[in-house]
């Protein structure tokens, strides 16, 4: 959409037909019986638990200048906007003393 005109706008690149055939093809992967194996299985499980908790701390310091209104408008988690405030309401309770003098 143009911002001045409010109307749609062309695209940047012309669109490409995906019904053409590719010009270099693509090799076929060959099926794996390992990674069906593993899906399933405690190391896997483990993986996942890991990779959940990474993706949550990435959150939470992506968040930490955010405030709340700012987490709500990016569409972001209510854990995590609510995590942001008690942080920094103790942040600043903690910081009150620097304040005093």
């Amino acid at each position: 959409m143009s911002a001045q005109l409010c109307t749609p706008s062309s695209p940047a690149l012309p669109s490409v037909s995906r019904d053409r055939a590719p010009s270099i093809p693509m090799p076929g992967a060959a099926p794996s019986v390992e990674p069906a194996a593993l899906r399933s299985g405690f190391f896997a499980k483990l993986i996942a638990a890991f990779r959940k908790r990474r993706n949550e701390a990435r959150l939470r310091r992506l968040a930490a200048d955010l405030d709340e209104h700012m987490l709500k408008d990016l569409g972001a988690p209510r854990w995590l906007m609510n995590e942001a405030a008690v942080k920094r309401d103790l942040a600043r309770l903690r910081d009150a003393d620097y304040l005093r003098w």
